[in-house]
């Protein structure tokens, strides 16, 4: 099931976009994960785009089994085209990506209609599993 919300493009709509995944990865290992990919993600569409200028962004989360992809997807920019700075361009600003590229298992973007961008991040949560037989082992054994 995927869940998906808009989100005015101000700050403090971030938190409300990683309550969402939260809410939607509860039992996952990796939730952590993916709610710091999401807050980044979100934070880059707010200050790099339309959306941080009386716009929105979208944030979507698909759960597979052992998979979880997390996408936000913004206004826009007035050029169409990807701006990626490398890590010796960054100070303390601008880590976002580097971020993102060491957590997620894989990600990347493309460009949607109206110059709008979307950023995706995948995870695999091979964890939950793990978590769930844990639990069930922990609660079985004798004292």
């Amino acid at each position: 099931m995927p869940w998906i919300a808009q989100f005015p493009g101000s700050v403090e709509a971030v938190s409300s976009a990683r309550a969402l995944v939260r809410e939607a990865l509860e039992d996952c290992m990796r939730a952590d994960d993916a709610e710091l990919i999401a807050s980044e993600l979100a934070t880059n569409a707010i200050l790099h785009t339309r959306s941080g200028h009386d716009g929105h962004f979208w944030v979507e989360v698909l759960r597979r089994r052992n998979w979880i992809r997390i996408a936000v997807t913004d206004d826009g920019a007035r050029n169409s085209a990807f701006s990626f700075r490398n890590s010796e361009e960054v100070e303390d600003f601008g880590r976002g990506l580097a971020i993102v590229n060491a957590l997620a298992d894989h990600w990347g973007a493309r460009s949607e209609v109206d110059n709008c961008h979307t950023v995706w991040a995948e995870l695999t949560c091979t964890e939950h599993e793990d978590r769930h037989q844990h639990a069930q082992k922990s609660s079985s054994r004798g004292v």
